[in-house]
């Protein structure tokens, strides 16, 4: 999953409300705490590569993605955030460990088995819905889109690039996902995949890096154009 997890940053916690609790673009990292921690630890070569079986990867990524794994980098995020804001108590904590943590369960639902309860784990879990790469993508496009649309129903726009600007990084974040998504899921499908087609280690994790930041920044200048509806 890529675009669906930031359907939970968007409905975070009083979003609808004068004053959110944690900025989008903070809540856009939050949500992608695992996958940041897993582009650091691919580039290192400590997790990526895996195994094919039956034509389909499963991924090696024991640390970031294994349930014990995800909710330590879970609370990490939320004490890293909580030390940034030393203002703000244990209510923004487990927001941001919250929003950090739902990565891990839509991951469940999207992933092949290669999600471990703990770093070396045998019982690896995933519904495997990229097996159905249409389905998958509707159902990320959707969640993302059903997103975007309440948050610019409880904010108004400065001007109206910021309205359309919106829907533009959300057909950018679309082709992104469909680039290096679903385009792998059709590949599989149709028993055309080819794991040496992936490129080092290194340039993969920085790809996981910048994509990250890139949505994160976007964000952030598209909400500094938008306040509340519900602002004094």
């Amino acid at each position: 999953m890529l675009i669906g997890h930031y359907g939970p940053a968007v409905f975070d916690t009083q979003r609808g409300h004068a004053q959110p609790i944690v900025k989008l673009w903070e809540a856009f990292l939050a949500v992608q705490a695992m996958d940041l921690v897993a582009g650091v630890l691919v580039m290192l070569s400590i997790e990526g590569g895996g195994v094919v079986v039956d034509g389909k990867p499963i991924f090696h990524i024991p640390w970031s993605h294994s349930l014990l794994g995800s909710l330590v980098i879970s609370a990490a995020a939320g004490l890293t955030y909580k030390a940034m804001r030393k203002k703000d108590g244990w209510r923004e904590f487990w927001i941001i460990f919250g929003l950090a943590f739902s990565h891990w369960l839509l991951d469940l639902v999207v992933h092949r088995p290669d999600l471990p309860i703990y770093p070396g784990g045998e019982l690896l879990l995933g519904f495997a819905l990229w097996d159905l790469p249409w389905i998958a993508f509707a159902l990320e496009a959707s969640l993302l889109a059903w997103a975007f649309w309440f948050w610019q129903s409880v904010t108004v726009a400065k001007n109206a690039k910021y309205d359309w600007g919106l829907w533009a990084l959300y057909a950018f974040m679309l082709a992104i996902h469909f680039t290096f998504v679903v385009s792998e899921g059709l590949a599989v499908q149709a028993g055309t995949y080819d794991p040496n087609a992936a490129p080092p280690d290194i340039v993969l994790g920085a790809m996981f890096l910048v994509v990250i930041g890139v949505f994160a920044g976007l964000i952030a200048l598209i909400e500094r154009g938008r306040k509340s509806k519900f602002a004094d």
